[in-house]
Order: C-alpha cells, then structure tokens, then sequence
C-alpha cells in the first residue's frame, strides 16, 4: 500500500477543489422523510462544517509557530468543509428549513467576528513556552484525527439511510464526495500527530494525552449543545453508535496511549454525557475501561 508523506497528503487535498454547489443534486424524492429523520441533522452538520473560519483563528492563536505545511493543511481543510456547511444549508433550503445562525457560523461575506474566544487567548500566550505548544500541537492534532474518524462514520451512516430512502443522487453527490475529502482529512491528521509524537518526551505525551482525556466532547458538541450531538450521532448510527465510539477510541489509544497502562474510555464517557440517563450507553457496552495517573 502507498504510504503518502505529509506533504503529498497535503498536495492532493490542495488537487481536490470544493465541491461546487451546482454539482449537487438536490432532486429530493421524498422531502417530507428527509425533513422528519434530517432537520436537526443537517442543521448540526452545516453549524459545524461551517465554524471552520473561527477554528483556523483559534488554532493559529492557540498554536502561533505552525510551519508552512500546517498552514497548507489548514487552508485546504477549511475551503473543503466551508463548501460541506453550503451544501447542508442548500438541504435545509429544499426541505424549507431556515439556515442555522449562530456565533460559530461565517456569514455570507465573512460579517460575523472571528475573533477567538477568550480562553484561547490565554492558552495560546502560555503556548509562547515552546515544550506547553509542543504538547498543545499534538492535542490539536490528535483531536483533529479523532473528529475526522467520527465525521466520517457520520457520513457513511448517512449515506446508508440515503440509500434506504431512494435518495441515490444524495448518495452520489453529497456523502460520496464528502466522505472523500473527511477521510483525506483524517489521513492527515493521523500521519501529522504520528510524526509530532516522535518529536516529544514521554511527560509531553503523559500531558498532552491528560488534556484529551479531560477536555474531549464529540466533535460539534461545542457550538450545538451536548444534547443535540448526543441526538444527531445515535440518530446516525443507531445501534452501532458504541462501534463509531470504539473507532475513535482506537485512534486516542495509538496517538496518545503509553502502551503500557490502557487509556480510559473518555470518548464513551464523554457521549453517554450527551445522552438523557434512559439512554446512556450501558456499563457492558463500556466495559474494559482502564485507568493510568
């Protein structure tokens, strides 16, 4: 198999352009299906794809030495997932739902402030130390990683509900291309956080992966509330929400994991926050967790 260097990743996402909103198919079959299973869906989707803006100013402030290849990276990522939040609001417009708006949205025209928020003002003059950015980068990228997988497992349930419903143009137009460039991401990410994690000492890592631990909500729970993503990701995937979950694990215990003492199973934990008490994910779903001080 092709094992791609960091700059070759970057190079083929700077090959594959947005996609175009002209070329999505938006002939909905049955509306009324899409609208009852998807509003709050692709309300979630567009609110998060399109906070990319004030992502790329927080990183950079809380991560003020990135190199030219990050930069690259976050310049393609961004034009992608931008035109991902244009293609979901497009579908809430077919459906006859308003657009989402919000502090973490880029208006039409870049109008809403993208001044980052106050603590990572703070967190990023305290980066200045270069061994406290160092461990940051690696959360930053090892978050990244995590996000993209569960991004990506969203979009394959998606597409499999599509296809349930008849909805092939949305299949073929919308999740297939997504999906493309969300696992591109996650290659990324993967690979970068692979790389920084040689460059760090053991207690950087010990650090870096205490911060993940204690700080990680599933990706979008931020801007939209633990409970809508509790809601929008067991929507998704159902009965396999504990297997997605498992996925992302897998990528916390490879980058940021001592193989030695087991990483807790802070990604379950922090969905089962998401989720009423009737529903949480039960203890022998999550058995198996292990601790490590």
């Amino acid at each position: 198999m092709e094992q791609l260097t960091l700059e070759a990743r970057v190079g083929r996402l700077e090959d594959d352009p947005p996609i175009r909103l002209d070329s999505v198919d938006l002939t909905l079959r049955h509306p009324a299906a899409l609208r009852r299973t998807f509003e709050e869906i692709f309300a979630y989707i567009a609110t998060v794809e399109g906070a990319v803006t004030r992502n790329v100013v927080e990183i950079t402030t809380l991560l003020p030495d990135l190199d030219r290849l990050d930069l690259r990276f976050l310049s393609a990522w961004s034009s992608h997932e931008l035109a991902h939040a244009a293609i979901f609001d497009a579908l809430q417009a077919e459906l006859g739902v308003p657009p989402v708006a919000g502090p973490s949205r880029e208006a039409p025209g870049g109008g809403r402030s993208t001044r980052p928020r106050a603590s990572f003002r703070l967190v990023g003059a305290l980066a200045a130390n270069r061994w406290l950015q160092d461990v940051l980068k690696l959360v930053y990228l090892s978050l990244g990683a995590m996000h993209e997988h569960m991004t990506f497992d969203a979009y394959r349930h998606m597409a499999a509900q599509f296809a349930a419903l008849g909805e092939d143009g949305l299949v073929a137009t919308v999740t297939a291309p997504v999906s493309r460039q969300e696992a591109a991401h996650l290659g990324y990410y993967r690979l970068a956080a692979a790389n920084h994690r040689r460059l760090l000492s053991p207690a950087q890592v010990d650090l870096a992966r205490w911060i993940t631990v204690h700080t990680y909500t599933p990706v979008g729970a931020s801007p939209c509330g633990k409970l809508p993503a509790g809601r929008v990701f067991t929507g998704l995937a159902g009965e396999d929400v504990v297997e997605v979950l498992d996925g992302v694990q897998a990528i916390a215990d490879q980058l940021l994991g001592d193989g030695i003492r087991p990483v807790p199973r802070f990604v379950h934990s922090a969905m089962n926050a998401c989720l009423p008490r009737p529903s949480r994910l039960g203890r022998r779903r999550t058995r198996g967790m292990g601790t490590w001080r």
